[in-house]
Parts: C-alpha cells; sequence; structure tokens
C-alpha cells in the first residue's frame, strides 16, 4: 500500500530523520559485528604486535651484545635494570681494553642534570657476548699486545675484569724463524706467567724437543706433541685434508676415489653406529686401481696426517734403545675453563700448508667440545701462514663459517696478523677491527675496501635526516681515507684505531629516553691498557 512509505501525522520529519540515522548508526555496528569483519581485525591487530619493536628487537639486548662498550653505557645500563627491578648483570662478563685518546662521540653527561661533564676514557671488551676481532697493523706496533691483552680479559679474573666464569683458549701459533737451538715462544704464552691458568702447548712431533727448549723458561707451562685420535678423525675432517685449490682445474682422478670411498664408508657408518676407521679408509685407498703416480698427492697427505696421530692407530712401531715398544696416545680435548691451549707448529718439517691443515682438525675438534658457549680462538701473526694456498682457503672459509655462527657457538674469535690482506672477507665479517700503526697504502686499500668509516663515499656525506644514529656519532664525519690513513701512520706504539658498528659509545640523556649511540660508521682512537702478565714482545736492543 502507499500508506506504507507515508509518516504518521504525529511525527516530525526531524523524528524521521533521527529515526533514520539511528537505524543506519544500528545496521553499521552489526556490519562491523560480522565475523569475517571480525576477524580481520584480530588479525590485523595480531599482525601489527608482531611488527612493532619488542624487547627481543630493540633495547636492552642491543646493549648487552655489543662487542664494544664505554663507561657511560655501562652506567646508563645499569641504571636501568635497578630501576625496572632486575637483578641480573647487563654486562655479566667484560674487561678493560683500551683508553680513548680520541674520538669520543660526547662527554658524559651527569644524570642529576646540573649539566657537569664526566670524563671517564674507559673502553671495555664484552667478554660474555660472541663476537670476532681482526688486528692489524707493522711488526712492533702492539699486535701481539693487544691479542694477549684480550686474551688476559677471557681467561684471567682479576681487577681488569670482570669474569666470574672463565673461557677456555685455543691459539694456533706457526713462525718460519726455527732451528736446532731454539725459536721464539708465541707471545701468549706469557699468560702463564700468572698462576691461575694453565697453559699447554701441542707441537710437532718431529720437533718436540726444540719446542720444549723453547719453552723450558715457563714454569707453569706443560709441552706436548700433537696427536691426533682417530677419534677425533670424521668424513668432514678428512675432505678437508684433502683440499684443492679452485683454481686447479678439474678435480683429480684421486679426489673421485677418495669422495667415493668416504661416501661409502660414510653409509656404513649411519647404519651400523660406528665412528671413522682410518685403517679402513687406508686399506680401502689402496686398493683403488690407481697409479703410484695418480696417488701421490694424496699419500703425500696421509703421511703428513700419519705423522701426527698415535702409533698405535697407524701400525707404526717405535722402539726406544732399551727396545721397549713406545705406546702413543691422543691428546685430550676435554674443556677445561682457564686453561689455555697454544698448537704451536714452528718446525722446519711443517710447511705453512701443511700448519693450515691441521690448524684446520684442531679447531673443528676444539668446536665440537662443550663449553657451554665459553671459548676463544686466536691466530697469532696469521699472515705467516695463512698464504693463497689451498690449505689456506679451507682454514679461511672454516674461520668464516665459525664466524658467521659465532652467536650458536659461543665462540670469540680473534686474529691477528701484519697484513689485513690476508683475506678480505674476514674483514667484512668482524665485528670489531682494531687497526695499529702501518705506512703502506696497499694496506689501507683493503681497509677501505672493507671497513665503512675508511671509504671515502661513505664518510664524505652528511647523514640521513632523522638518522639519529649518524648524527649523534660523528666520529668520522669529515675523515676521508687519506685523513684516516694519516692518523694510521702517526699512531704510537699501543695506540689503535678501533672501528666496530655495533659498539656502544654513548647515552643521549638528553632525549629524556636515554638511548644508546652506536659508533656505526665513525672509529676511536685508543690506547690498549698494559698487561697484566709478563709482557713478552719487547724489542731486543743492542746494549
Amino acid at each position: 500500500m502507499k500508506g506504507d512509505n507515508i509518516a504518521s501525522p504525529g511525527s516530525s520529519p526531524s523524528s524521521s530523520s533521527s529515526s533514520s540515522s539511528s537505524s543506519s548508526s544500528t545496521w553499521s555496528k552489526v556490519a562491523e559485528q560480522t565475523p569475517q569483519e571480525t576477524e580481520d581485525m584480530r588479525l590485523l591487530d595480531y599482525h601489527l604486535s608482531l611488527l612493532s619493536s619488542g624487547p627481543s628487537q630493540k633495547g636492552p639486548q642491543d646493549v648487552t651484545m655489543a662487542p664494544i662498550f664505554t663507561t657511560p653505557v655501562l652506567k646508563h645500563a645499569e641504571a636501568q635494570a635497578v630501576a625496572a627491578g632486575d637483578s641480573s648483570p647487563v654486562f655479566p662478563q667484560y674487561g678493560l681494553l683500551a683508553g680513548m685518546t680520541e674520538g669520543a662521540p660526547n662527554e658524559s653527561k651527569s644524570e642529576e642534570g646540573d649539566g657537569s661533564s664526566i670524563h671517564d676514557p674507559r673502553v671495555f671488551f664484552n667478554v660474555a657476548a660472541p663476537s670476532s676481532t681482526f688486528i692489524c697493523g707493522s711488526q712492533g706496533s702492539g699486535k701481539s699486545h693487544t691479542l694477549s691483552c684480550l686474551l688476559e680479559n677471557c681467561l684471567i679474573p682479576s681487577d681488569a675484569n670482570k669474569l666470574p666464569r672463565p673461557l677456555t683458549g685455543l691459539v694456533f701459533h706457526y713462525d718460519t724463524f726455527i732451528s736446532d737451538g731454539g725459536g721464539s715462544p708465541c707471545e701468549a704464552a706469557f699468560l702463564s706467567s700468572d698462576p691461575s691458568i694453565k697453559v699447554r702447548v701441542l707441537c710437532s712431533p718431529t720437533n718436540f724437543c726444540t719446542i720444549k727448549k723453547t719453552y723450558y723458561a715457563f714454569k707453569n707451562v706443560t709441552v706436548e706433541p700433537l696427536r691426533i685420535s682417530e677419534d677425533n678423525l670424521n668424513t668432514k675432517r678428512m675432505l678437508d685434508l684433502m683440499a684443492v685449490s679452485r683454481g686447479d682445474g678439474p678435480m683429480p682422478l684421486y679426489l673421485h676415489a677418495v669422495y667415493r670411498i668416504l661416501r661409502e664408508m660414510r653409509i656404513e657408518q649411519q647404519e651400523m653406529g660406528t665412528g671413522f676407521s682410518y685403517a679402513t679408509f687406508k686399506d680401502r685407498v689402496a686398493r683403488t686401481e690407481m697409479t703410484p703416480a695418480q696417488l701421490s698427492p694424496l699419500t703425500q697427505r696421509l703421511d703428513t696426517l700419519q705423522s701426527f696421530m698415535p702409533n698405535t692407530e697407524t701400525g707404526v712401531v717405535i722402539q726406544q734403545r732399551k727396545g721397549k715398544l713406545v705406546r702413543q696416545y691422543g691428546n685430550d680435548w676435554t674443556s677445561k675453563p682457564g686453561s689455555l691451549t697454544i698448537v704451536d707448529l714452528s718446525c722446519p718439517c711443517v710447511t705453512p700448508e701443511g700448519a693450515c691443515s691441521l690448524f684446520n682438525i684442531c679447531l673443528s675438534i676444539f668446536l665440537d667440545q662443550d663449553t657451554a658457549g665459553r671459548r676463544v680462538i686466536a691466530l697469532d701473526e696469521a699472515h705467516k701462514f695463512m698464504n693463497d694456498s689451498a690449505e689456506a682457503q679451507t682454514l679461511t672459509a672454516q674461520l668464516l663459517t665459525t664466524i658467521r655462527l659465532q652467536r650458536h657457538l659461543g665462540a670469540r674469535i680473534i686474529i691477528s696478523t701484519q697484513e689485513p690482506t690476508i683475506s678480505p672477507e674476514l674483514l667484512d665479517l668482524c665485528s670489531i677491527t682494531i687497526v695499529h700503526r702501518f705506512s703502506s697504502p696497499e694496506w689501507m686499500k683493503s681497509l677501505k675496501a672493507h671497513l665503512a668509516a675508511a671509504a671515502s663515499d661513505i664518510t664524505e656525506q652528511e647523514p640521513d635526516a632523522g638518522d639519529r644514529d649518524a648524527e649523534s656519532i660523528l666520529v668520522a664525519k669529515g675523515h676521508t681515507a687519506s685523513m684516516i690513513f694519516k692518523k694510521i701512520v702517526g699512531l704510537e706504539v699501543g695506540e689503535a684505531l678501533l672501528f666496530s658498528p655495533s659498539a656502544m659509545v654513548g647515552v643521549d640523556v638528553t632525549s629524556g629516553g636515554g638511548g644508546y649511540t652506536r659508533l656505526g660508521a665513525g672509529f676511536l682512537k685508543v690506547r690498549v691498557r698494559s698487561r697484566l702478565t709478563t709482557d713478552g714482545g719487547k724489542s731486543v736492543l743492542a746494549a
């Protein structure tokens, strides 16, 4: 009927309009509460919560994982933890590394608001957080001194650090200057002057007496021949031993045979639950239909490995003068907190290539040990054995893998070398780079290509608008690569430029939030602290 669309006589246009508006609102609410709309809104809220910066993405964890931090950061982080009612230490383990002489982004402002400044130059190394450090510089500039200070922070509790749970250390050392009269000991051995640390040196069996004589003056050092037990061998380590340079062309015939044998043995080991058998491997290699000339490269590698294995596992009979048989056993790799193992392969019979192969096996064995994430690995004078050989490339690849997995392995890696050119990839991945004095333009080119603060096209640019980190830390602003090079050349012994983009170097208390400032594309000029143990790196002068 027509009357259905006509308002009643008692109703006014306004009441009709109000009724229509109310009806529209009601239908809108009903529409918002439909199951599909409700589910969409729920998902939107949930997804936005996942995109927001939570504690796991921002804040305290950024600070606690910083490899380097300064005193203002330490004090502010501890104050924040106390205010939040958190009794656990923000930095459970750390040690004094150096003092700033130049490059501090800002003075530490007093948090009482009186505008006073507190100058505290201390720079700390975060022992608790896994990290990787690259140290380079000319001979006598302080590289080994810096390495020893880092090891002291990780291994020896003292007033210079906070170390309730010392780490377990492994150092690789190889020196080409060695004779029957002795040689130069690894400088890390001087840590043994502290009675709380136990130092063990593993050396080549062909140089045992000479190495024992070299370390004779160290009362707290034991010397053992390096013996790699069959239990420490596996398919991966045997494959690494067969390293071939990428530029050598097609894979040699003997490698195809070795890969096939190892693959077959691996299947048997998986099915039977047994370990690697060196005797079985040698027997199957001997039964291959290859000539002695084709097997020659493999024989050389196996001879090197066999010379570092116990005779009880290789079948080699060794007799003493009185006719008694000598029974040899593998080294004990069990991790002991506060202990240091130095693998010193300085020997006329060990080539740099052979040293790299053995270092690679030792590194793999060490990483297999249960250390509860508390271990430090150091390469001393790495330029003496890391060259362009296939063995060095394999060791570099193992180090790169360790650095990439450092957070999961709980590893701290320290590489000390004269030449920053030994491996550009290591420079790319290391979280800390400490540059001591050098004067080679070629070395500077390598740093320029792999360090943000040394790259001219980065340091010459103004910070982007809104980039708070870049605006608050302008240490590198105006410093071109040539200016940084001049600073490096002018460094004194013990001084260094420290590069670490993730280092926390300041606190912005003026913003109200107390945000932390990263070093970013900047650097700090520092002086490394004095050693706690005996300094064995002093130059020998003619009186």
